[in-house]
């Protein structure tokens, strides 16, 4: 453990821990582990030197996701919503139930839109008493900087890939193995399409590639329907793919243009199936042919 989370630990044993964390950088799953373990110790009932009991009925419940005073908020598609954070604000200002500490974590805090960014901010400006809301974000640029202003950040350092795949547990590691390769090292996009699944992102970008080489529209249809979270997941990795050929000399710079504007009007709520579509004609125009 590095001397900032020993800090973090140290103040939430001592009930000094502020009122909000901004954690960002390195991987979510390291990230989701930290404020889990915050958790504990701010509500067991038999805390230890070392941390929480891991016994008692408070740390079980928090463990297993179904504390009631230990709140979980995360995107439903792409971002989180001004809906989302209203319900969660309902619950944030209930009464605790039966903990010392009520404790919001909220994933992936990058991706809250602005309006739903200045209801949480409404909170954070007057939280309820033994109240921790925890932030998990990849980018703390992208948030709100009335609410960074207000936070303790928390920088998580990117892990190695022997620490990353030691953390994972009981996964398949030759499977993560893959994952990891697959995403450049980035942890979080390789956590995703480990939960994807590694073949099947592989045998889907094989058919898109195979589709814009022979340019060939109809083949495309094979490839859907999709969602936009795998949509996402695809481009993502069709990104990583293009940087690692552009270094390499068989990718022209286009393509990953081609791909970074897909990405972004995907994210403006686009239809999948239709950005997908208009990215294969791009490069059919183009003389485009993505590595494998």
């Amino acid at each position: 453990m590095n001397l900032q989370l020993a800090l973090l630990e140290k103040a939430a044993h001592e009930n000094r821990l502020a009122h909000l964390l901004l954690f960002h950088g390195g991987s979510a799953l390291h990230q989701r582990e930290v404020a889990l373990r915050l958790a504990q110790i701010l509500n067991c009932s038999q805390p230890t030197p070392e941390g929480p009991c891991q016994e008692c009925y408070a740390c079980h419940k928090i463990i297993s996701g179904n504390h009631p005073d230990v709140l979980w908020l995360k995107p439903l598609k792409t971002t989180i919503g001004i809906e989302q954070v209203l319900v969660w604000q309902q619950k944030v200002y209930f009464k605790h139930y039966e903990g010392n500490y009520k404790v919001s974590v909220i994933e992936q805090a990058d991706s809250v839109t602005l309006p739903a960014a200045n209801a949480l901010l409404k909170v954070i400006e007057e939280p309820p008493e033994r109240t921790v809301i925890i932030l998990c974000a990849q980018n703390a640029e992208r948030i709100l900087p009335t609410i960074q202003s207000r936070a303790q950040l928390v920088y998580f350092p990117d892990l190695t890939e022997e620490n990353w795949l030691t953390g994972l547990g009981e996964a398949d590691q030759q499977e993560a193995a893959r994952a990891f390769r697959l995403s450049g090292k980035n942890q979080n996009l390789a956590t995703a399409i480990l939960e994807h699944g590694v073949s099947l992102l592989q045998e889907w970008l094989e058919r898109f590639r195979i589709a814009v080489e022979e340019r060939d529209f109809l083949k495309l249809y094979a490839l859907f329907p999709i969602n936009k979270n795998q949509a996402v997941l695809y481009l993502q990795v069709m990104a990583v793919q293009a940087r690692e050929g552009i270094f390499k000399g068989t990718i022209r710079p286009f393509e990953l243009l081609a791909i970074g504007k897909a990405t972004d009007v995907l994210r403006q709520q686009v239809n999948p199936r239709l950005v997908i579509e208009v990215l294969a004609l791009e490069l059919f125009q183009q003389g485009g042919a993505l590595c494998d």
